[in-house]
């Protein structure tokens, strides 16, 4: 799918969705350009540049979540 197709794609879902999936949306862009501290920033490029050393290190969130279901019986 090209930039023009996704804008298409994305124009059309913002038509047709709902008030809170639009909520949801603006929540997330606010965040994304509000104002990060340096040494936030800091942690933020370290966690990258580890997981970009080795991707494959950590657990997936079902794994988790049924773990956690597991041990506190949800």
């Amino acid at each position: 799918m090209n930039l023009e197709e996704k804008r298409k794609a994305l124009a059309k879902w913002i038509l047709e969705t709902d008030e809170n999936s639009l909520n949801e949306v603006e929540a997330v862009y606010n965040v994304s350009t509000s104002n990060i501290s340096e040494e936030h920033k800091k942690i933020l490029d370290q966690r990258l540049e580890s997981h970009l050393k080795n991707p494959n290190k950590g657990r997936n969130w079902s794994d988790i979540k049924k773990d956690l279901s597991k041990k506190y019986a949800l």
